[in-house]
């Protein structure tokens, strides 16, 4: 039964709480879709950038501990006068570099353990190679080429040149640079890494 209330001359039903109106589901649906899709366009971008960022420092870390690993390689191997090297290369698939004895250049764009097959007397150390397909990639510019030696028996660097760039193919770029000594200075050549000084 419905109640009515008489407002000046026109009676009007009156309303109480059950028969207020909310929304419906499918209006609520829709709020929720264009909310969605608003949150997708505005916040994606971000966050593809953001793991992008994260992927070039996590490779960036894995390659100053290898440079460690070189000088220490060196250091352990003090008696012995042959170098440790670090090679970098690539190809159409992969980026890479390859920890090594001996001064010439072992190819890591072999499979791991293979590297240094076709180098008399290198022993391969470790091999690190990163897809393209991952966004990541390793790079290593030098007047006298993309190789690193550590030489006996102090382990000093040659080249003093070298600049080892790791960069996204969307965001993020790191550079590593050498001193003669073999202590690495890191900075962000595009400024797109947060903590990290600028080059």
């Amino acid at each position: 039964m419905t109640r009515v209330r008489q407002i000046g001359s026109v009676a009007r039903p009156a309303v109480g709480p059950l028969d207020r109106r909310g929304m419906t589901i499918i209006e609520l649906m829709v709020v929720l879709i264009v909310l969605a899709l608003l949150m997708t366009l505005v916040i994606a971008p971000s966050i593809g950038a953001m793991v992008a960022r994260h992927r070039v420092q996590g490779v960036q870390a894995e390659l100053l501990g290898d440079l460690q690993l070189a000088r220490s390689e060196q250091a352990r191997r003090n008696g012995d006068a042959v170098p440790v090297a670090v090679s970098f290369s690539s190809d159409a698939n992969i980026t890479c570099y390859t920890i090594h004895t001996g001064a010439s250049p072992c190819d890591c764009t072999l499979a791991a353990g293979t590297a240094c097959n076709a180098v008399p007397g290198a022993q391969e150390i470790k091999t690190m190679q990163f897809a393209r397909s991952v966004g990541v990639t390793v790079a290593a510019t030098s007047a006298s080429g993309p190789k690193i030696v550590f030489s006996p028996p102090q382990g000093l660097v040659a080249p003093t040149d070298m600049l080892i760039d790791v960069q996204s193919t969307t965001s993020g770029q790191l550079r590593t640079s050498i001193n003669a000594t073999g202590v690495p200075s890191v900075c962000s050549p595009d400024g797109s890494v947060p903590g990290v000084r600028t080059c």
